[in-house]
């Protein structure tokens, strides 16, 4: 945004910088979103711009699991969002009652029963109550678990969180969860 509003009066960042009293890297570095400007740097920058500014709530987008279901290329569950609203809520542990608020609309057993895990597993992770859609959702009939070696199906058994466990899931926590320091940010 400021770029945009920068270049739209035809300022150079030199200009800027000299016009808000702030130095030339501060502004590039924040142009090019390798720094977060402090709200008085901000304020500066925008009364350059011929802007003022009015502190707002800002909302978020948030991954949900009611947003998930099964990839339509492959019919496999779509892990790559799973992932992501593992991460997501791994770096924004208060952002945990909103993405699993929704019930998911997934016709298929498995994979209501895949979110109601993963769903429960957070709840309980962040120490609140599990959503109610959960309640609803019965646990398979028959087990499932992800092609492998015996042995890696027993390494895989010793690690499922209880949550899948019980709904007869068998996949090791590492699949969806990441360790927080592996997580882009």
């Amino acid at each position: 945004m400021i770029r945009a509003e920068r270049e739209a009066l035809g300022l150079s960042i030199r200009d800027l910088a000299t016009l808000a009293g702030i130095s030339y890297p501060t502004i590039s570095r924040i142009e090019n979103g390798h720094e977060d400007p402090r709200w008085d740097t901000l304020t500066k920058i925008a009364a350059a711009l011929g802007k003022t500014l009015a502190p707002a709530l800002e909302t978020q987008p948030i991954l949900r699991l009611a947003d998930i279901d099964v990839d339509e290329t492959t019919g496999e569950p779509d892990w790559t969002r799973m992932r992501s609203l593992a991460d997501q809520i791994t770096l924004h542990p208060e952002w945990t009652a909103a993405g699993i608020a929704g019930a998911p609309l997934s016709g298929s057993p498995f994979m209501s029963n895949l979110l109601a895990a993963i769903a429960e597993k957070l709840a309980d992770d962040a120490s609140i109550q599990r959503p109610g859609w959960t309640k609803q959702t019965a646990p398979l009939e028959s087990p499932w678990e992800a092609p492998a070696t015996p042995r890696r199906r027993a390494e895989n058994a010793e690690n499922t969180p209880a949550q899948f466990a019980t709904r007869r899931i068998t996949l090791p926590e590492r699949t969806i969860w990441r360790d927080r320091e592996l997580i882009p940010t």
